[in-house]
C-alpha cells in the first residue's frame, strides 16, 4: 500500500448481520463447487477489476488471474485506474464506467454502503457460495454492512517496525531505546536519518495517537476523541519520533529513505515486505515498540475483493466471473499460504491462521493486529481523515502546536458529520 493503503477493521455495532449470512452464503448464481469458479463448461464471463497496488502484489495478482481463468473459463480485465481509487470510483460508478470489483481495505464499506442515488455496493448474498465461516470473525465482520454481503476478505494488514539488521543488533523494545538508536544515525545534513515515516498520514500514526487508551473514533459513541488528554499524549510522542524522519513527509520520500539504507527504522505495512527484501539484505520486522508500557493500538485493515453497484444490472455471467474470482482467490489456501510468504500478507483464512507456517515477519504484524484497532466502517469516519492529516502536517510544519492542532481537528470533524 503505497501510501493511500490504510489501508486502511471492525464492523460498526448494528451494522452487520453475521447470525443472517455466516454460514449460510450459498443459493448464487455464481455456478461450479465453489473450487474453480467454473460454471460446469459453459462460456465463461467476463468482469472488470480496478487494483492499487505495489510492484510486487500486482504481478502476484496477475498471476493468479491468469490462473483463474485459465480453470475457470472467465476474463478478468485487471486494470489500475490512477489517481486516488475512491476518486476514480466517484467518477466512474455514476457514470456506469466504473469496476464489477475492486480491491481496498475494507474501511470504505460503510461509506459507500449508505450511498443510495447512484448506488456504490452490490449485496452478492446470493451470489456467493463459500461459507463466511472459513475466515476469522473480525475478517467475516468487516465485509459485511446492515446484513449485506458486500467483498469477500482475504488479508489483514497493520503498520510495524522494520529494522535493518546490519545497523541495528536488537530491535527496540520501548520507545526510548528507539530513539537512543536513532541518534545514532540522525545526520540530515549528510542524508542520514533515524526514521523512515510518514507522519502526516492518520493511518501509519493512529498507533501513537492512541497509545494511551485515546480513540481517533469511538465506535460505541460515533464520535472522534482527538481533543483528549489521552490523545494528546499519544500526539505528544508522535512528535518525538518525527523530528527524526527526512524533511518531506510524504510515502515515497519516506521508504526511499529506509530501501537506500539512509534510516536504521522504518514504520510501514506488510505490502512494502517484497520490495524493501530486494533492497535489504538482512532486513527485520518487529511490533512498534512500547510507549511508557502501553503497545502502540495501529489501525488494521482488511484487505478485501469489493463487489461494485455495476454488478446489479450486469449480465449474470459477469457476475459470476467477479464473485467466481473473489471466492477462488480468498478460499485458497495455497494461494493465501503463499501470500503470507511472499507479500507478506495477515492471512484472514482460518485454516492458514490456524494451522500455516508463517513467517516471523508475518507473526510480527500478526502480532501488531493483536494490539490495535481496526479501522470503523461507520460513514462518520470519513469525517475524520482530511481534518487529522491536515493537523498532523501543521504539527509536522511547525505552523501549530499539537493540542491546538487536535482541537481543530476534533472541532472541523463535529461539523462535517
Amino acid at each position: 500500500m503505497n501510501e493511500k493503503r490504510r489501508t486502511l477493521l471492525k464492523a460498526m455495532g448494528g451494522s452487520t448481520a453475521l447470525a443472517g449470512l455466516a454460514g449460510c452464503i450459498s443459493t448464487g448464481g455464481s455456478g461450479g463447487d465453489g473450487s474453480d469458479g467454473s460454471d460446469g463448461g459453459d462460456a465463461g464471463g467476463t468482469a472488470t477489476l480496478w487494483t492499487d497496488l505495489s510492484d510486487g502484489e500486482d504481478e502476484a495478482m496477475s498471476a493468479y488471474i491468469d490462473e483463474y481463468e485459465s480453470e475457470s473459463g472467465d476474463t478478468i480485465d485487471k486494470n489500475e485506474p490512477g489517481g486516488e481509487l475512491d476518486q476514480q470510483l466517484e467518477t466512474a460508478i455514476p457514470s456506469g464506467e466504473g469496476p464489477d470489483s475492486w480491491i481496498w481495505a475494507h474501511d470504505w464499506i460503510g461509506r459507500f454502503a449508505v450511498r443510495e442515488e447512484p448506488p456504490f455496493l452490490y449485496d452478492a448474498s446470493d451470489d456467493v457460495d463459500a461459507s463466511l465461516d472459513v475466515f476469522t470473525e473480525t475478517a467475516q465482520e468487516a465485509v459485511q454492512f446492515d446484513g449485506a454481503l458486500h467483498g469477500l476478505p482475504f488479508a489483514s494488514e497493520t503498520v510495524a517496525l522494520f529494522y535493518n539488521e546490519d545497523m541495528v543488533d536488537e530491535p527496540p523494545e520501548t520507545l526510548d531505546d528507539m530513539i537512543s538508536t536513532m541518534d545514532e544515525f540522525h545526520n540530515p545534513e549528510n542524508g542520514e536519518y533515524g526514521l523512515s515515516y510518514p507522519v502526516t498520514n492518520p493511518y501509519f500514526v493512529s498507533g501513537f495517537i492512541q497509545a494511551y487508551g485515546g480513540d481517533i473514533f469511538d465506535t460505541e459513541s460515533l464520535e472522534n476523541d482527538l481533543d483528549s488528554e489521552a490523545c494528546k499524549r499519544g500526539m505528544d510522542a508522535l512528535e518525538r519520533v518525527s523530528d527524526y524522519v527526512p524533511a518531506d513527509p510524504g510515502y515515497e520520500s519516506q521508504i526511499v529513505a529506509f530501501a537506500d539504507g539512509a534510516a536504521p527504522f522504518a514504520i510501514n505495512g506488510p505490502w512494502e515486505i517484497a520490495n524493501l527484501s530486494e533492497e535489504i539484505e538482512n532486513l527485520g520486522v518487529t511490533t512498534l515498540p512500547t510507549i511508557d508500557g502501553n503497545n502502540p493500538r495501529t489501525y488494521s485493515g482488511i484487505q478485501t475483493f469489493y463487489f461494485s453497484a455495476m454488478l446489479s444490472d450486469a449480465d449474470q455471467s459477469t457476475v459470476d466471473a467477479a464473485t467466481g474470482l473473489a471466492e477462488w482467490y480468498t478460499t485458497n489456501e495455497e494461494i493465501i499460504q503463499t501470500n503470507a510468504e511472499e507479500q507478506g500478507y495477515i492471512p484472514v483464512l482460518s485454516s492458514v491462521v490456524e494451522e500455516g507456517d508463517l513467517s516471523e515477519d508475518v507473526r510480527a504484524f500478526a502480532q501488531q493486529v493483536d494490539h490495535g484497532v481496526p479501522i470503523p466502517t461507520h460513514p462518520n469516519m470519513n469525517a475524520v481523515w482530511t481534518p487529522l492529516t491536515e493537523a498532523l502536517t501543521r504539527v509536522f510544519n511547525g505552523n501549530q502546536e499539537s493540542g491546538p492542532a487536535l482541537d481543530q481537528a476534533a472541532s472541523e470533524i463535529r461539523e462535517n458529520q
